[in-house]
C-alpha cells in the first residue's frame, strides 16, 4: 500500500469519489482546487482523499476507499495522511463535513480525535436534487467536524 499525489497524468478517479459525493457537477468544482491524493494497493487506485487549503485551515472535501478494500484501514491510513499533510503546511485546523445519516462516518472521524462543532440545517435539502438516503435515514443536515493540529 502507498499513498501518491494525484498528477495531470492520472485519471481522475470519479468512481472512487462519487463513493463519497453523488454530484459529479460538485465533484467537477472542487477536485482541481484540491490536493488529491490516492491511496494504491493490489497496483490499484483503491482510495482517494482531496484537501484544500484556505488560511490556517485545510478541509476534507472528499475522502473514500473502494467497498472491497474498506475494512483494511485505508481510510484511516488516508485520513493520516491529511493530518500529516496539514502540519506541513502549518495549518491549525482540519474539517470535514458529513451528513446527519453517515453514521459510519460520524464514528470513524470521531475515534481519530475530531469534534462536531456545527450543523447545517437542511444543507442536502437544498443543495441536492435528488434525496439522499444512508442506512434508511435521509440526509438533511450538514455536520461540521473539527481536528485542532498540536504544533
Amino acid at each position: 500500500m502507498k499513498i501518491k499525489k494525484w498528477t495531470e497524468c492520472d485519471i481522475i478517479p470519479y468512481e472512487l469519489l462519487l463513493l463519497a459525493d453523488p454530484d459529479k457537477s460538485a465533484i467537477d468544482r472542487y477536485f482541481f482546487q484540491s490536493d488529491v491524493f490516492l491511496l494504491i494497493a493490489d497496483d490499484q487506485t483503491c482510495g482517494v482523499i482531496c484537501i484544500q487549503n484556505e488560511g490556517d485551515c485545510s478541509e476534507i472535501v472528499n475522502i473514500a476507499v473502494l467497498p472491497n478494500y474498506q475494512g483494511r484501514q485505508y481510510g484511516k491510513e488516508l485520513l493520516e495522511h491529511a493530518i500529516t499533510n496539514t502540519k506541513k503546511l502549518y495549518n491549525h485546523t482540519l474539517i470535514v463535513k458529513t451528513a446527519n445519516s453517515s453514521m459510519q462516518a460520524l464514528a470513524f472521524y470521531q475515534k481519530a480525535g475530531f469534534r462536531m462543532i456545527e450543523i447545517i440545517p437542511d444543507y442536502f435539502l437544498k443543495h441536492y436534487s435528488e434525496p439522499i438516503f444512508e442506512n434508511g435515514i435521509l440526509a438533511q443536515d450538514q455536520i461540521v467536524m473539527l481536528y485542532k493540529i498540536n504544533k
